[in-house]
C-alpha cells in the first residue's frame, strides 16, 4: 500500500492528507436509523486517510449526512466502529455511489483535533493606552 497526495478530479474535493489505496468491508446504516426496520448496509472502501474514507456504496447518499461504519480487516476484525459525516457523494454507473466521509467519532471517542492558540480578544492599543492614564 503507497500513500498519495491527492489531486483535484471530477469534481472531488482537494485532500490535505495522504491517502492508502486498500479495499475493506465496511458495514454501515444511517444515523440516526429512519425506521427500526432498517438493517444495515454492505459498502467498500477505495481509499483510506488518517481522517476519513472513500467508499464505493449501493446508494447515493446526501452530504452532511451521518453514517454509523463499522470497519472490518482481512480477517474479519473490526478496525473502525464509529459515525462518520458525508462530505461529498458522487453517482457511478449501475446505480452505485462513490463518497468521501469523514470520520467523527472512533469507538466512542473523538479523534484528536487541531486547536488553534487564542489570541486576547477585546485588547487594542488605543484602550490599553488610555486605561494607564487616569
Amino acid at each position: 500500500m503507497t500513500l498519495t497526495p491527492e489531486a483535484v478530479s471530477d469534481g472531488v474535493p482537494l485532500r490535505l492528507e495522504s491517502r492508502k489505496r486498500v479495499v475493506h468491508v465496511v458495514e454501515y446504516s444511517h444515523y440516526p436509523r429512519r425506521l427500526a426496520t432498517e438493517n444495515r448496509r454492505i459498502a467498500y472502501t477505495q481509499d483510506r486517510s488518517e481522517g476519513g474514507l472513500g467508499l464505493d456504496l449501493p446508494e447515493r447518499v446526501r452530504p452532511g449526512e451521518l453514517l454509523q461504519v463499522t470497519v472490518r480487516d482481512i480477517d474479519g476484525e473490526v478496525e473502525i466502529d464509529g459515525l462518520a459525516r458525508v462530505v461529498w457523494c458522487q453517482e457511478t454507473e449501475g446505480g452505485r455511489a462513490r463518497a468521501g466521509v469523514s470520520i467523527l467519532r472512533e469507538n466512542g471517542q473523538r479523534p484528536m483535533m487541531r486547536v488553534r492558540s487564542r489570541a486576547v480578544v477585546g485588547r487594542s492599543p488605543v484602550r490599553e493606552a488610555t486605561a494607564n492614564v487616569r
